[in-house]
């Protein structure tokens, strides 16, 4: 898979995963976010190496993350 398509699929998993009310589509949805990030930083990518499914994250970049992506977009549980 692309870069920019697991971009596009760790920010639609974050933004079901953040907006969701079942607990369990959530909780797939971040660990999906969490593999796609991890294939980026393994791909070179320098992004946060944190628990996605943080409830109490304050910080920019994932707020970023969230805002981009897609509720039930490509690449989410």
């Amino acid at each position: 898979m692309e870069k920019q398509q697991l971009y596009t699929n760790m920010r639609n998993a974050l933004a079901t995963a953040s907006k969701c009310i079942g607990h369990s589509k959530a909780h797939w949805n971040y660990v999906k976010a969490n593999q796609y990030r991890d294939q980026l930083n393994g791909l070179g990518e320098n992004l946060p190496t944190y628990d996605l499914s943080g409830l109490f994250i304050d910080d920019d970049w994932y707020s970023e993350q969230i805002k981009l992506g897609e509720y039930n977009g490509n690449g989410t549980y």
